[in-house]
């Protein structure tokens, strides 16, 4: 298995990808739209796969926001600017390759190209998604709370946030 720079020639498996998460998983919680603007976003700043002989099993990307509640706890509890955050996010792994190092691989591209960035990488996650919490703790990530993030149509989600490895100062 290969993690590289997501090009938008894999933007097609890494749809079929979301929707096999989103069937098996429920993830996203909430899809305003369609799967392709989920995993292309404006506030994107780096996209990585995870590619097995030439198909699409892991998916992460590097984002510069998250929702006003998951910043402003990463802010009080970092003591940094929003700026100087970056956020882990649409990690998604195929079920058929889970806990073979998939997730971990991604997640440490995006912390790594965060760090490289001088941003300190942080991520949420809905509360009930044991699998991907089992990944960020053994990981090392600290979790410093929960908030509850509403989405259109009145959908409320509790989600933890954790802390990756902060960047090196400098």
């Amino acid at each position: 298995m290969e993690v590289r720079t997501r090009t938008d020639a894999d933007l097609d498996g890494c749809i079929r990808l979301a929707e096999i998460v989103h069937v098996n998983d429920g993830y996203p919680v909430y899809l305003p739209g369609d799967l392709r603007s989920f995993l292309v976003r404006p506030a994107a700043i780096a996209s990585w796969v995870a590619d097995r002989e030439g198909d699409i099993v892991g998916h992460v990307a590097l984002h510069s926001s998250s929702s006003d509640g998951v910043i402003a706890l990463a802010v009080e509890k970092t003591g940094v600017a929003p700026s100087q955050l970056g956020v882990v996010a649409r990690l998604l792994v195929a079920p058929g390759v889970r806990r073979l190092g998939v997730g971990r691989s991604l997640l440490y591209a995006a912390a790594g190209h965060a760090a490289r960035m001088g941003l300190w990488p942080i991520l949420d996650v809905v509360t009930h998604h044991e699998g991907a919490i089992r990944l960020y703790d053994t990981c090392g990530w600290v979790r410093v709370g929960m908030v509850t993030s509403t989405f259109g149509e009145g959908l409320s989600v509790d989600e933890f946030v954790y802390l990756g490895p902060r960047p090196p100062l400098g």
